[in-house]
């Protein structure tokens, strides 16, 4: 009689495995639904990719972390007051897909001035560069009379994705910098 009882207990158990492992599948596909071309959507696999972009890179004890879901892109924000440094993830989302002449217009010198950097004064580009299909555009610029370097890197996730990842810091600070970007892009922390 005892075996009977275990067998009904294995079975119980392995029906129960099984409809929650078929129903974790379920909301997978779900919430990881390709989004139609031509909407902005995003998807919980975007949003998770964003949120753990460069893990344990910024210090909880130094850095507020925070994220907001928009149209076409799920950004993540690292904000250091103390350090006067500031971080920003984007994932940007193609839902039709993209070329590199989408890229080039989209992260084109006009952007950076009249919409990527508008809030910053004085805004000089200094240098750009690649490693394979990372790109990084360094820029001087001023904000509240402070100076600043400010990297934007660009990398393609996909055929639909794409990262955008830029760090503001003080000029005093471009070593601070260098170390947080070498953690990051460590192909290309810097252009020199």
């Amino acid at each position: 009689m005892q075996n009977g009882k275990n067998t009904i207990v294995i079975v119980g158990l392995v029906v129960s495995v099984l409809v929650i492992v078929v129903g974790i599948l379920l909301g997978v596909l779900v919430f990881n639904s390709p989004t139609e071309c031509g909407t902005g959507d995003s998807n919980y696999m975007d949003l998770l990719r964003a949120r753990n972009f460069a893990p344990g890179v910024f210090e909880a004890s130094q850095w507020k972390n925070s994220y907001e879901v928009l149209p076409y892109r799920v950004n993540v924000f690292w904000d250091a007051p103390e350090l006067s440094a500031f971080a920003s993830f984007e994932y940007l989302i193609f839902n039709c897909g993209y070329t590199d002449a989408d890229l080039d217009d989209y992260f084109s010198d006009v952007n950076f001035y009249e919409i990527i950097f508008v809030d910053y004064q004085n805004l000089q580009k200094m240098d750009t560069c690649n490693a394979d299909d990372l790109r990084l555009y360094e820029f001087r610029a001023q904000f509240n009379n402070t100076d600043y370097l400010l990297a934007q890197w660009v990398k393609p996730d996909g055929d639909k994705r794409v990262i955008s990842y830029i760090m503001v810091f003080p000029v005093e600070s471009v070593n601070m910098m260098r170390s947080y970007a070498e953690k990051i892009f460590p192909e290309l922390p810097a252009c020199r």
